[in-house]
């Protein structure tokens, strides 16, 4: 069985090398250190899930949950935001605008405990899976369609 994947998107080396440690276990990582190449992963490797994190210049993350979120290819991947510690925001030019909020399954501040993380990661991936399918279910609805045309082609033939 094929390990889930999961891209992390981040500018510091050494949050994606904790990242990479938490979870390389559980699952295959990716790592991108910039928006564009976040956005090209995404798009070619169609992680299981998304990991944002801190992008610069101030904006990119947000720029890049916009552009995933309004592309085909991205926008049911579910999103985990990682925001940097919030002593660091002014210091980093983060600031919340009007319409600035993240649509994101998770979100989480650093610094991050590898622990909390793999859960957190486990806990969301468990809730945005699709639901898969009984063979069973499938025959009885197929059973009922087929009894239901039966009844349509007598209703037909008279």
């Amino acid at each position: 069985m094929q390990r889930q994947s999961i891209l992390v998107v981040d500018t510091e080396p050494a949050f994606l090398r904790t990242v990479r440690q938490a979870l390389e276990h559980l699952y295959e990582v990716s790592v991108a250190s910039t928006r564009s190449e976040g956005l090209e992963k995404a798009e070619s490797e169609a992680p299981a899930m998304v990991i944002v994190g801190f992008l610069e210049p101030r904006g990119e993350a947000f720029k890049l949950h916009k552009q995933l979120k309004e592309n085909p290819k991205t926008n049911r991947m579910p999103l985990l935001v990682v925001d940097v510690r919030p002593e660091e925001h002014s210091r980093r030019g983060w600031r919340r605008e009007e319409g600035s909020q993240m649509d994101a399954e998770g979100y989480i501040s650093r610094p991050v405990e590898p622990v909390e993380l793999a859960e957190l990661v486990k806990d969301i991936l468990k809730t945005t899976a699709p639901k898969s399918v009984e063979l069973e279910d499938v025959l009885e609805q197929m059973e009922k369609v087929l009894k239901r045309m039966e009844k349509i082609e007598k209703l037909l033939v008279k």
